[in-house]
């Protein structure tokens, strides 16, 4: 069986979506996963007409519509004259015809709750991609190159090269259709194809497995690096406070990788590292971003100020009976006498006349002194979070556990409460 034919058998035994949607150009690529996927998936095809080559743009869609119709394939269709569009404003072609067509497919793909979306993207795109992102100092993200699956997208193709897929189509006497602009190197992609990337290989016959083998590696350590910094990020939106000295041993790569996740400008970072440096007081702000607001030198400390409708989060709690008390005690974990404890356990933000009574305290203490007590920073203080039972606070999550429920060695039922700080509600 064609090796292209067996890695979309093999992906319709590992995923079983509703529809599969395909993003279709009338190219090889494109037109030969509509076929290959129509055998083995509900498939629907969608196309973009940018109106930019006038009649051949009307020509590509014809065929594709003409080619769905006579295989039962359902096609959407959206046309942007992104040719008109162009001559009235200044922007990036490649950029803008990249925004308008996953504007179309994420519109699509949310009609349908189990939908996924097949992109024809090869090992040659990738090796293209490689290229373009090093000479634009992309960072490992972007080395690494694009994703097998990312999502609800799948790439179904991206371990065959553009000479497979070409013999595969003619195997199955398909036709399609060439973009004549393929071969001009008006835009960066295009000189990497048609001139770098062919001037190297004659110099180098292994270039293209060398880069995918490169690529590969890399995208293991970024999706290392991608679990580390997501932690990281949301531990960082309950403490909102990050002392300098948790940056002092970050690489270049984690600050990127911080950037892209937190969606602030890359070109911010030359400027953050200086306030890494600064006075108290310095401070960036983002009013356009919908994740985080700004950054501010604390003395000792960076403060992100996140976009609340973004970061709404609170800890939440595991409880389970145990046995026995452990030798070890952590902050995340408080081991209570389930007789002492008020009805149902709850988290929420301290307020103003909130009391505890500490262990290792005689009487009660104001949780506004508890925090200042332990140095919290006023910005920060607003998302500190408190655990309670129907009648008290039984801790200050992070800072203090009330002695009137804890359990002792007497304890007939020990309740183990495991805090969470980095989950969301």
């Amino acid at each position: 069986m064609n090796q292209l034919v067996k890695a979309i058998k093999n992906l319709s035994h590992e995923i079983k979506p509703e529809i599969v949607f395909v993003a279709v150009s009338a190219g090889v690529d494109s037109t030969l996963l509509l076929d290959l996927a129509s055998h083995y998936f509900n498939v629907f095809a969608l196309h973009v007409n940018y109106k930019l080559r006038a009649e051949e743009s009307d020509l590509d869609q014809l065929f594709l519509e003409k080619f769905c119709s006579k295989r039962n394939i359902p096609i959407r269709i959206k046309t942007h004259d992104l040719k008109t569009e162009m001559q009235n404003k200044s922007i990036n072609l490649q950029s803008r015809a990249r925004e308008i067509r996953y504007t179309f497919f994420r519109d699509q793909l949310a009609k349908y709750k189990n939908s996924v979306l097949f992109i024809g993207h090869h090992s040659d795109d990738q090796t293209e991609t490689f290229f373009i992102n090093y000479f634009r100092n992309s960072g490992m993200a972007g080395l690494a190159g694009m994703k097998k699956k990312d999502g609800n997208i799948h790439r179904p193709f991206l371990d065959f090269s553009k000479t497979d897929l070409v013999k595969c189509a003619r195997e199955k006497n398909l036709s399609w259709r060439e973009d004549h602009t393929n071969s001009e190197n008006a835009y960066l992609r295009n000189r990497f194809r048609n001139e770098i990337i062919p001037t190297i290989e004659n110099q180098i016959p292994e270039l293209k497995h060398a880069v995918i083998t490169l690529m590969k590696v890399l995208r293991e350590n970024q999706i290392q690096l991608e679990n580390e910094i997501a932690t990281f990020c949301e531990d960082m939106k309950i403490r909102r406070n990050i002392p300098i000295t948790e940056f002092a041993d970050w690489g270049e790569e984690r600050f990127i990788e911080l950037f892209r996740q937190l969606a602030i400008p890359m070109p911010t970072l030359k400027e953050f590292k200086k306030i890494l440096h600064a006075k108290k007081g310095a401070k960036l702000s983002f009013p356009k971003s919908i994740v985080i607001h700004s950054i501010v030198r604390e003395k000792d400390s960076i403060y992100f100020e996140f976009d609340e409708n973004y970061c709404e989060s609170s800890p939440s709690l595991k409880i389970s009976i145990v046995k026995e008390l452990p030798m070890v005690f952590s902050k995340k974990e408080l081991f209570l006498d389930d007789s002492k404890i008020d009805g149902d356990l709850t988290i929420r933000k301290w307020r103003r006349g909130d009391r505890i009574h500490p262990i290792g305290v005689r009487g009660s203490k104001l949780i506004s002194d508890v925090l200042t007590d332990a140095k919290v920073l006023h910005s920060e203080r607003e998302n500190q979070f408190v655990l309670c039972d129907a009648s008290k606070i039984l801790s200050c999550i992070g800072h203090c556990i009330d002695r009137r429920a804890i359990a002792t060695v007497h304890t007939k039922v020990i309740r183990l409460i495991e805090i969470n700080l980095s989950s969301r509600d």
